[in-house]
């Protein structure tokens, strides 16, 4: 195995293990086991310590969502079309990518210092796109943070897709006024 294919191994097996048993509980121990891989040497050999091994979970689950959300807008302008894109795409993702999504939760609440930056990428992308909309004329005036964190909540208590679409059709009717 390369050392790339045995990096995205760890990487994965670390993903899930740290969606189902949560990140206190993800120890090399139990990455190694999920993996079957003969020895916790095998991590330590392709990241320097847990905090590296974390970074490349986080950067490989927001790689996997930001992939999935550029493939669901493409060439969408509109942008009430672009906030209903956004919400039933990240919806999918609890289904699709739901070890992604679960990692990146965990990993911001346990890891206080990545906050800020977990904390943009909920609810960033969506701020901006609420914000441009406002200066566009599309969508009515309301604090931009609050919504884009009502969204975000909403999309956290999905449980399907026809949750995701009349979400979006909630929020849509919200936004526009």
């Amino acid at each position: 195995m390369t050392e790339a294919a045995r990096r995205a191994q760890i990487t994965g097996a670390a993903t899930e293990v740290i969606a189902r048993d949560g990140y206190p509980k993800a120890s090399y121990a139990r990455i190694v086991e999920h993996a079957g891989l003969s020895s916790t040497r095998l991590i330590s050999y392709h990241f320097r310590d847990k905090n590296d091994l974390v970074m490349a979970v986080l950067i490989a689950a927001i790689g996997a969502v930001d992939e999935r959300m550029t493939a669901r807008l493409d060439g969408v302008t509109d942008r009430v079309e672009m906030l209903r894109g956004y919400i039933e795409s990240q919806v999918g993702l609890l289904r699709s990518h739901p070890d992604e999504v679960l990692a990146i939760r965990e990993i911001a609440q346990n890891l206080p210092d990545l906050a800020p930056v977990l904390e943009d990428f909920r609810v960033g992308r969506l701020a901006r796109q609420l914000t441009q909309g406002q200066r566009e004329g599309v969508f009515a005036p309301f604090d931009v943070r609050v919504m884009a964190r009502t969204i975000a909540s909403g999309i956290d208590g999905a449980d399907s897709e026809d949750y995701g679409r009349e979400l979006a059709d909630l929020f849509v009717r919200a936004c526009v006024g």
